[in-house]
């Protein structure tokens, strides 16, 4: 190796041509280096090859060999043979990589080569010089401008032959970065699965199930038909998938799959829930293999039995009931590990007190009930439970606390405590850890993958495509959760510091189980005997097709693509497809106008494949390169050189096209593709005529040096209205266009006496250029050139010229190139076929648009037609409707983005768009006192910039109205009854909401709702209008805010009527206008929910002395009495502390765990800051309308931000609202209806929850009926659904 000095690059241009070479080649050969260098080659990466260089004393200017390909890239050899630069005393080699200025940055070749002089009289003493380069566009060459001193070049130095010829070899190994050449198949024996955008959850699931063998065959033998389409079929679809995971070399694609799920791409970006998405697979799965030898496999695999019993304490009475389970939901929070989440799933609940168990013959009684296992399956799915409601956050949050388990399980221990009394105990119920299924991220996103061992040994991490193996304790340990093991310790300060801890976002979400007896079985060998015949037959035939289609792909950048088109395509394509230029290059037909050849082979081989394929000779072809002209038209330029035509094609890039203007580049640049028109010249002398190169530069639109150049014609038939090629000719520029005109007449055998017009093409972006050409001028004078197109056509006489909608070519070819045919469907059903299609300029004005749909579908007002543009990358109406008048012309209503469409979506309005533009429809709904909704959602529409209270008076007159279409459709109802049952119709809704509810018969409760409503808005109460989500109040708006600033699609409207004891007159400088909402329990632990029990039991003995007594409203002593010494009046008697125990434990689980979610409706209370608990308590109850048994199972808990949640003693309220008025909102005048000195308290910083269970729409039990959900296709999480 020479000193790094020695290594230059190649200081002259490389794409100097060189004549007809002094150089003779011998041939390229790759085969396995020869002993003498050390080390054998890589035959993929490797390879040499020799360069004769004959007469070298005599050479001077520089050498290039011919293109050679190693290692899957094309290379040369540079020769200097007097060197390229002073002192003029050395052969000067360089390798050079032709194709650098085409390849990406990250396609760059790394190269090691060495050059080597050989020595033909010794081999030991050839001269070689090695080095490492990455060739790129700045360094497309790298070698040794000091190879080898003149001094040594000779015959009697060996490194010359006896005919004074140099012989340089080369030897080339390609250095491939690893980062994209790890092949799972090689190093795990598996491969992954491609993500879509969002479904590595699905992938993860996919594996496991893949993983599993017994589940595999089961869906190998599913009986499909052979005709069946994977994307249209689940079996189909799932044994292809499984079928490229056994066999396939690279990842593999979902999208058949997702395809027979029936989802679109929508579906592949929203990320769903494993388990949910293994529940409605394995259902589909199972309906699939009804009735098949099948039909039992997924049971067989995954169903296990849990025995549920409850059973009496004091009389001998036992209920017991058999259940399947497919998986299990464990437990996260408050278990430590794996066999903590099964003794409290296990665990006894005791019903006593108002829980009691009710029998046949008994009556209540005590019991105790619980879930044990009757059978447990061979494959033990479990879902860990890591998401939970969060009552503060009022949103979901994941449960990152450390969870163990262990690689294996014995649901035996404990003497079987886990199993029932009938459960089979033959078999051992000990587990081996199969799967760990991850989630990495929190509740709102994050990343799936999996670890999995197939043998039982060895773990894999399954990330979508990239399957790698890992040991044992990443797939265990570093799932735990909680902090990370591995936290940094620093040295520095003490002997021995605790660790930074760093909370984990990435554990344990499912794992899977396989019982150490059923394992040979589950794990099964499954071959390709197992797939029917038929399918498998076809799926091996479509393996082998997508491999041979990457094999392609790989050596894409060394072949070279040329699209031939010669004047049949022009035929087929110019008045059919296009009418302007000639063709278009991306439609030609592949298998009659596409070569394949490699870049490295001669011209002359193309020139021979032509001759084989068309039966063309090659004597009578003539190939002209295509250009982008500067007006954007696509030509014929000009014929190939006769240099052209004897290079190699890598040595074409000259005519190399890479893109049109605007078309993406990236890696695809790398690919080689020419096209190239090809003239068929006459047979003999006759006809022929030379055209040659035009001088003027690239873009330049300058006549031929010759005299001669290369047209095109094209005919116009005004009267049919059509246009379609002609053929082509080689004109003189001295030939007028009068004379061009009369030589195709008689050609065309026209009436020569009939005029004719000639027009030449000229462009058609952004307008069309088609000019008349003057028939006395010459085709010089008319700056004609080589690929000009000139239209032709008979002149029309007046009444034909009359008749005709375009008498010109040019008026013609401007309409064709202004029309579109756009699609119309209907906003509401966009899936659905086009209702109408019409032909429209695109310069069709919106107005234009509208008259022209409203003709079409008969409608007599287009000013009731509303438009919404299409989204070109969902295929669906964008979000917003377009505003009247908004959209200049057809070609702006047609434009996402840069994109252009076809499709308009329409809605028919019941009043003009333009009024309709200044109103806002708002969609409200009316609860009662009580909360409970009423009557049907009303929508209102009103001018944008009116006052909030205008709405509410608006809403008043609707609830009066519809009082009175209640009691007239129960008195007529009644009238005709009963012949009247079961006709109960209701008008249909006016279209936009303009009118109100439609008037079906009400139930008398209803219509006594509604009657009251009427009365109240008679009688003068003030409304309010609320803000609701999530069963929760946020906000009550200010009347005097403008309806334009209402959201209706993300919140619900609430209206109500103030309440009488909340009307500004009513309220004090001490009242407090407070959120109440219904929320479920929290999970509870067994000490509280056995102090729960004794406290309902207390409850409900004390709920005959009064409402206000009972669960937290006055402390029980053990027995479940009432503290005698209470005063339910909230006076100052003496009060004695409760039991320590049982509801402390309650106290402290209530106050330390937030709440479950919200239900039902919430609604506002007034307190009073010297207002007890319990007098609280006995106003909510006789509002809500609950019976006192069922309310003395509710609990109050006061629950805010800062501090944290309260347990309410029977204490007035004085105290928490004059410790926290930092709280508090400072005006309750939107909620009083008028002016107040009152408190409002801000609902996101304190609230009132009721916690209790959800026992029906309302949440009081009053059996209400609940507000509908937002409207807005936006605001909700679709469910998982299998549609195939």
């Amino acid at each position: 190796m020479e000193d790094d000095d020695q290594l230059y690059q190649a200081v002259e241009p490389m794409d100097a041509e060189v004549g007809e070479p002094q150089v003779q080649t011998v041939k390229d050969i790759v085969q396995e280096a020869p002993a003498s260098t050390g080390k054998p080659m890589d035959m993929e990466n490797s390879g040499f090859y020799e360069w004769v260089l004959p007469n070298f004393a005599k050479l001077t200017d520089k050498q290039i060999s011919e293109t050679f390909e190693i290692g899957t890239y094309l290379w040369k050899l540079l020769c200097f043979p007097k060197q390229n630069s002073q002192p003029y005393r050395h052969v000067s080699v360089f390798l050079e990589y032709p194709e650098a200025s085409y390849t990406p940055a990250t396609l760059n070749p790394k190269a090691n080569f060495k050059l080597i002089c050989i020595n033909h009289k010794d081999p030991t003493k050839n001269f070689s010089k090695e080095a490492n380069h990455t060739f790129s566009q700045e360094q497309v060459d790298w070698g040794f401008s000091q190879m080898l001193p003149l001094t040594d070049v000779s015959i009697n130095s060996g490194y010359l032959r006896e005919d004074g010829a140099m012989v340089i070899r080369v030897e080339i190994t390609i250095q491939r970065d690893e980062r994209y050449l790890y092949d799972s198949r090689t190093e795990t024996g598996y491969v992954g699965l491609k993500n879509q955008g969002a479904t590595c959850y699905m992938n993860s699931l996919l594996q496991y199930l893949y993983n599993i063998p017994h589940f595999r065959k089961a869906v190998y033998h599913m009986p499909v038909p052979e005709n069946d389409e994977p994307s249209k079929s689940l079996p189909v679809a799932l044994q292809s998938l499984f079928y490229k995971l056994q066999y396939a070399r690279s990842a593999v694609s979902t999208k058949e799959l997702t395809k027979s799920f029936g989802w679109n791409t929508y579906d592949a970006f929203m990320q769903h829930d494993v388990q949910e998405l293994n529940r409605v697979l394995c259902e589909k799965l199972e309906e699939k293999m009804k009735n098949t030898r099948v039909e039992k496999a997924i049971n067989e695999t995954f169903e296990g039995h849990t025995y549920n019993f409850i059973e009496c304490l004091h009389v001998p009475v036992k209920s017991t009931r058999k259940e399947s389970f497919m998986d299990l939901q464990l437990d996260v929070k408050g278990c430590r590990n794996i066999y903590d989440s099964f003794d409290k799933y296990t665990e006894v609940e005791i019903l006593n007190g108002q829980n009691q168990y009710k029998t046949d013959d008994h009556g209540m009684q005590d019991a105790r009930k619980g879930i044990l296992f009757e059978s447990l399956p061979p494959v033990l799915q479990l879902q860990l439970k890591r998401f939970e409601y969060d009552c503060q956050r009022d949103a979901m949050v994941k449960i990152n606390d450390r969870y163990e388990f262990y690689e294996e399980i014995d649901l035996d221990r404990g003497d079987g405590k886990y199993l029932s009394p009938t459960a089979d105990r033959s078999v051992r119920n000990v587990y081996r850890l199969h799967s760990v299924l991850v989630h990495s991220g929190g509740v709102h996103g994050g990343h799936y993958y999996g670890y999995i061992r197939p043998d039982g040994k060895q773990w894999l991490k399954f990330d979508d495509d990239r399957v790698s193996k890992e040991d044992a304790r990443q797939a265990l340990d570093a799932q735990f959760g909680a902090g990370d093991d591995d936290g940094y310790t620093n040295q520095q300060h003490g002997p021995a510091p605790l660790p930074l801890k760093y909370a984990k976002f990435s554990n344990a979400y499912m794992l899977v189980y396989v019982r150490a007896h059923d394992w040979p079985s589950m794990m099964c060998e499954v071959g390709k005997e197992d797939i029917v015949k038929h399918l498998r037959d076809r799926l091996e035939r479509e393996q082998a097709d997508k491999e041979s289609r990457q094999r392609d792909k790989a050596e894409a950048h060394l072949y070279c693509l040329l699209k031939l088109v010669t004047d049949e395509q022009f035929k087929e394509q110019v008045g059919s497809s296009s009418s302007f230029d000639l063709c278009d290059l991306e439609r030609l037909p592949p298998e009659r106008c596409h070569y394949r050849l490699r870049k490295n082979c001669k011209f002359a081989e193309f020139r021979e494949e032509v001759a084989r394929r068309t039966g063309v000779p090659p004597a009578r072809q003539r190939f002209w390169t295509w250009k982008i002209r500067s007006n954007g038209t696509l030509r014929p330029d000009r014929p190939l050189t006769t240099a052209e035509e004897a290079a190699q094609l890598v040595d074409l890039k000259d005519i190399r096209t890479l893109a049109r203007e605007g078309a993406a580049g990236g890696a695809r640049s790398a690919l080689m593709t020419i096209p190239l028109y090809l003239e068929v010249l006459p047979e003999g002398e006759e006809g022929f005529m030379p055209v040659a190169v035009s001088p003027g530069g690239k873009g330049t639109h300058a006549p031929s040096r010759t005299g001669h150049v290369l047209v095109f014609f094209k005919v116009y038939d005004p009267v049919a209205e059509s246009l379609s090629y002609y053929g082509h000719h080689v004109l003189s520029l001295t030939a007028t266009a009068g004379q061009v005109i009369e030589h195709l007449n008689e050609e065309m055998e026209e009436d020569a006496s009939r005029p004719a017009l000639l027009f030449e093409e000229v462009k058609f972006e952004p307008t069309v250029m088609v000019e008349a050409m003057d028939p006395r001028k010459q085709l010089r004078e008319l700056e004609m050139d080589n690929g000009d197109i000139l239209v032709f056509q008979r002149r029309l006489g007046p009444e034909e010229e009359a008749a005709a909608r375009y008498p010109t070519a040019d008026a013609y070819m401007s309409y064709v190139h202004n029309r579109r045919q756009v699609h119309f469907k209907k906003l509401e059903d966009p899936q659905a076929p086009p209702v109408a299609t019409l032909e429209l300029l695109r310069n069709t004005s919106y107005d234009e648009v509208c008259s022209g749909l409203a003709a079409k579908l008969g409608l007599p007002d287009p000013t009731h037609l509303r438009l919404t543009r299409h989204n070109y990358f969902s295929c669906a109406p964008q979000r917003a409707p377009v505003k009247w008048r908004s959209a200049s012309s057809l070609e702006h209503l047609l434009l996402h983005g840069q994109h252009a469409t076809d499709t308009l979506y329409f809605e028919v309005l019941d009043l003009p768009l333009e009024e309709m533009e200044q109103l806002k429809t708002v969609k409200v709904s009316y609860h009662n006192e009580r909360g409970e909704f009423v009557g049907e959602q009303h929508s209102l529409r009103l001018k944008k910039d009116a006052p909030v209270s205008e709405l509410l008076a608006e809403l008043g007159r609707r609830l009066q109205a519809a009082a009175a279409e209640a009691t007239a459709a129960r008195a007529a109802a009644a009238a005709a009854a009963p012949s009247a049952e079961g006709q109960e119709a209701a008008a249909p809704a006016s279209t936009g909401g303009a009118a109100g509810p439609a008037p079906a018969v009400p139930t008398a409760t209803e219509e006594a709702a509604l009657q009251a409503a009427a009365a109240l808005v008679a009688a003068g109460r003030p409304m309010r209008l609320l803000e609701v989500n999530s069963n929760k109040i946020y906000k009550i708006i200010d009347p005097a805010d403008t309806i334009d600033a209402v959201n209706d699609g993300y919140w619900q409207l609430r209206a109500e009527f103030v309440p009488p004891d909340q009307l500004a007159s009513a309220l004090a400088p001490g009242d407090f206008l407070l959120h109440v909402c219904h929320m479920q329990l929290p999970p509870l632990s067994a000490a509280a929910a056995a102090a729960m029990a004794a406290m309902h039991a207390a409850g409900g003995a004390a709920a005959a002395a009064g409402p206000g007594a009972g669960a937290n409203g006055e402390p029980m002593d053990a027995e479940g009495e009432d503290d005698a010494d209470a005063d339910v009046d909230g006076g100052d008697g003496d009060r004695r502390a409760g039991p320590l125990r049982g509801p402390e434990a309650l106290k402290q689980a209530l106050v330390e765990q937030m709440p479950g979610p919200a239900f039902g409706d919430p609604f506002i209370v007034r307190v009073h800051e010297h207002e007890t608990v319990s007098q609280l308590k006995a106003r909510l109850q006789v509002l809500l309308g609950v019976s006192p048994e069922d309310f003395a199972r509710w609990f109050v808990l006061m629950v805010g931000t800062r501090p944290n949640n309260a347990w309410l003693e029977d204490d007035d309220f004085t105290e928490y609202f004059t410790g926290h008025r930092h709280q508090l909102a400072p005006s309750a005048e939107a909620a009083a209806g008028g002016q107040t000195n009152a408190t409002l308290v801000d609902p996101g910083k304190l609230m009132l929850a009721l916690l209790h269970d959800d026992r029906g729409p309302g949440g009081g039990g009053g059996g209400a009926r609940r507000q509908p959900p937002s409207g807005s296709r936006y605001a909700y999480e679709k469910p998982v659904r299998i549609y195939g």
